[in-house]
């Protein structure tokens, strides 16, 4: 089944709230006409409201039931994208009982990198591969220590073992930052190969011998900059 075809199927099931809303349309209508300060007025407004609710809700269902089962590749990506957002979150919420400022901002752009990744991944699940033990073992790691980061600022007074410790684990994130910079450009190699190979096409296009209609896109970077 083509892309366009899913994509259609997947428009054709309602938005989630649509039956609250029309639920709430019959309801204000029916309070319009009946007089719903009488007890048989607002038991049929309810009702109908109700009915409404229930009826849109069971379409929905059957909609969503009919939808083509995912590739599994999708499955699985999706599965690793989870995984990414949950670490993300994770840092997100533990990020403002940091109290070293640089170990915070460390935090949250590890965090923001990871949220990259993530959408990167849900939009081409063939990285896949590119983030399999980032999303299966590294994020863990990445929340443990700062949990153990948040436990050892906490001490009443600090001391060899401790400064060591947090030394290593503030050496520790920084290196995971850089490093999950490092995945995120590499999710993006195949785009850039593209690009440049459709540069190089249009270019190839254009040039014409003798022509006044040669375009150049060697300074197209720099002029971006």
């Amino acid at each position: 089944m083509s892309k366009e075809m899913t994509s259609k199927q997947e428009n054709r099931v309602m938005p989630s709230g649509l039956p609250f809303i029309a639920a709430g349309a019959v309801w204000f209508i029916l309070a319009l006409i009946l007089p719903v300060y009488k007890l048989y007025a607002l038991i049929i407004t309810a009702a109908a409201a109700a009915a409404a609710f229930v009826l849109l809700t069971l379409k929905r269902r059957k909609q969503i039931a009919e939808l083509p089962p995912a590739p599994p590749v999708k499955v699985r990506a999706d599965e690793m994208a989870k995984k990414i957002d949950q670490c993300r979150d994770a840092l997100l919420s533990k990020q403002p009982q940091i109290k070293n400022e640089q170990v915070s901002q460390v935090a949250g752009s590890i965090a923001k990198t990871l949220d990259l990744i993530a959408d990167e991944l849900e939009r081409d699940p063939k990285d896949r591969n590119k983030v399999r033990k980032l999303a299966n073992h590294y994020t863990a790691m990445i929340t443990e220590l700062v949990d153990k980061y948040i436990k050892l600022e906490a001490q009443p007074a600090g001391g060899g073992n401790i400064d060591a410790s947090m030394a290593r684990i503030e050496e520790g994130l920084s290196g995971a930052d850089k490093a999950l910079k490092r995945i995120l450009d590499d999710m993006f190699s195949d785009d850039a190969m593209e690009i440049s190979a459709d540069i190089t096409v249009l270019e190839q296009l254009l040039k014409t011998e003798g022509s006044e209609n040669k375009m150049d896109f060697s300074g197209l970077d720099k002029e971006q900059e």
